[in-house]
């Protein structure tokens, strides 16, 4: 009985060991509430509008940002960073599993099928608590453009039994995705806190 229950012990783990590893799956997004998208978003600090519009300023310049649209009477800031060149477009690098960003990243080797990549930052300011404060809503956003493209592409199954070379033509593609990381918002805003402290001590 002993030596039954030994082989089938044996069996098992063999039959185990010899099963397919599976590529990890994408992780799979958070979705915020608007509450908690808004808290993660937004701060008031403690500084008359003024103020906090120039360190806001000081702060995007001085962490190599762009700036595109400064409204200081509507409370509207918008910037950019600089466009770099990737393999992946921000979609890509969040909801495809390795195996599959491996293999985009090989068709994109050549320049010309490469993302334009660069991020956005818009801030709306006001003023708060009758001008003694300032309340501000930043929004973050990854954005990409990837060119229109012709490729070869190997094709496989029924109709193709041999496998055969079809031409691919693919059309331009945009793609943009809202940063949702606490991290990336709590550390610009720590930024702007400091730029304003610095203010405040001249």
């Amino acid at each position: 009985m002993k030596t039954q229950l030994l082989m089938l012990g044996i069996a098992l783990a063999l039959a185990a060991g010899c099963q397919k590893l599976l590529p990890p799956a994408p992780p799979t997004p958070v979705l915020l509430s608007p509450e908690a998208r808004a808290a993660m978003q937004t701060r008031i600090f403690n500084g008359r509008y003024e103020r906090v519009f120039a360190a806001t300023i000081a702060t995007l310049q001085d962490t190599g940002w762009t700036l595109g649209v400064v409204d200081q009477l509507a409370g509207i800031i918008r910037a950019t960073t600089l466009r770099k060149t990737e393999s992946l477009g921000p979609e890509d690098e969040r909801g495809l599993n390795l195996n599959t960003r491996r293999e985009i990243i090989r068709l994109h080797a050549d320049i010309t099928k490469k993302w334009s990549r660069w991020q956005e930052l818009l801030i709306h300011a006001e003023p708060w608590n009758h001008g003694s404060q300032t309340c501000q809503r930043i929004v973050m956003t990854l954005r990409g453009t990837l060119p229109a493209m012709s490729f070869y592409e190997e094709q496989g199954g029924a109709w193709y039994r041999h496998g055969r070379s079809v031409l691919i033509h693919a059309p331009p593609e945009e793609q943009a995705v809202e940063v949702d990381l606490p991290e990336a918002y709590a550390d610009f805003f720590e930024r702007i806190e400091q730029a304003l402290r610095q203010r405040q001590e001249n």
